[in-house]
């Protein structure tokens, strides 16, 4: 039986309660809450991710991560915060910024994640592809399009002819001058990362790889050869995460998480701030104990460690940058600063107006 990504569901993966019962133990009420939720946000995992949950830990990061909890039926939260829809120009295309977009390659995840920002789509019978030729055709027009996020669903759920197909349609458009690829495949499946998928992402130069990454367990031996095998593609690895309660708002956890990454060649990229989601808020943490972290994390680890703590603003407005305010004060010229250790040093901010050297390069009229 294929679903209409036209992916074959078979033994990879786990889709009902019925299934977790050899690997957890769940009780009743816990059985029943799990089919209640699922009818509403599908139950995907794929048994590698599961034999990643720690059975004597009721807290499990893992498993908060990938098994459906009651909690996702609330009404908090909106459907589609960051107005996605509003701003796609076909089913399989999104433009929020000048510039650049996302491609949206289907609806299928190796895991569907409980705190999914595209919970509206993740595992429904939207049949996205369906569309990718209108989308080319736009991406072919449209000569402001510099670089194409190619996302999901996991686009490294595609067959390997697939993925080829679509990096290869975007690099033969001459505007399109970047190509991401974002995806978890590498750490919730890794066996689904075959010898094909690396030879269509080495056909791209330069192609930057984007992993979403949430917890210091994730680091398998797989994982790591998988990530191997992508840096001999010569594709650029990045790491981005999503900070989660009861997952990994702790600073010690993510320091681990970032190190670890980096001892890999991945570059942690941004930190998100949980985005408005229905069904996803009781993973929210407060912005502040974010911050929180995010100073803890620059005083004891290297800046090339360190992502960008990012909200995304609900309502579509984009992502900012949040951080610590090391400037404290000013006074006349000196700026008062504190430094990782809380002391506050003086910066003298003297320096002379800018200028304009009339290069062209914003392609004003001097």
């Amino acid at each position: 039986m294929r679903d209409k990504e036209g992916k074959k569901d078979t033994l990879p993966f786990i889709f009902h309660v019925s299934d977790l019962k050899g690997y957890l133990a769940l009780s009743k009420r816990k059985i029943k809450e799990i089919n209640d939720t699922s009818r509403v946000y599908p139950l995907k995992v794929s048994y590698f991710y599961l034999n990643l949950i720690d059975k004597t830990n009721p807290e499990c990061p893992i498993k908060r991560q990938c098994i459906p909890d009651i909690k996702e039926l609330s009404h908090q939260g909106e459907v589609d915060p960051l107005i996605e829809d509003r701003h796609s120009i076909t089913p399989s295309f999104i433009k929020k910024y000048p510039g650049r977009g996302v491609f949206l390659t289907g609806a299928q995840c190796a895991v569907y994640c409980r705190f999914c920002n595209r919970k509206r789509l993740t595992g429904r019978d939207h049949d996205i592809k369906a569309s990718h030729k209108d989308t080319f055709a736009y991406l072919k027009k449209d000569a402001s399009i510099q670089e194409v996020i190619v996302s999901g669903g996991d686009p490294m759920m595609l067959s390997p002819e697939e993925l080829d197909h679509i990096l290869s349609n975007l690099f033969s458009i001459d505007h399109i001058k970047t190509i991401r690829i974002s995806s978890r495949v590498p750490l919730v499946y890794p066996e689904g990362i075959t010898d094909g998928h690396i030879n269509a992402i080495k056909k791209i130069n330069p192609l930057w790889f984007i992993i979403h990454i949430n917890h210091p367990r994730e680091i398998t031996d797989e994982f790591s050869e998988k990530i191997r095998m992508l840096r001999e593609t010569g594709c650029i690895l990045l790491g981005h995460t999503v900070l989660l309660r009861g997952v990994n708002d702790c600073p010690f956890i993510l320091a681990h998480l970032f190190q670890g990454l980096v001892m890999l060649g991945i570059k942690p990229y941004y930190l998100f701030q949980l985005d408005e989601v229905r069904g996803v808020m009781h993973f929210k943490v407060q912005v502040q104990r974010g911050i929180e972290i995010m100073k803890t994390l620059r005083r004891n680890i290297s800046g090339l460690a360190m992502p960008t703590y990012t909200i995304d603003i609900t309502g579509g407005s984009g992502k900012v940058p949040v951080d610590y305010n090391y400037i404290k004060r000013g006074s006349g010229d000196k700026i008062y600063i504190e430094d990782f250790k809380g002391r506050t040093g003086i910066y003298l901010d003297n320096g002379k107006k800018s200028i304009c050297n009339r290069c062209g390069v914003c392609n004003k009229k001097a």
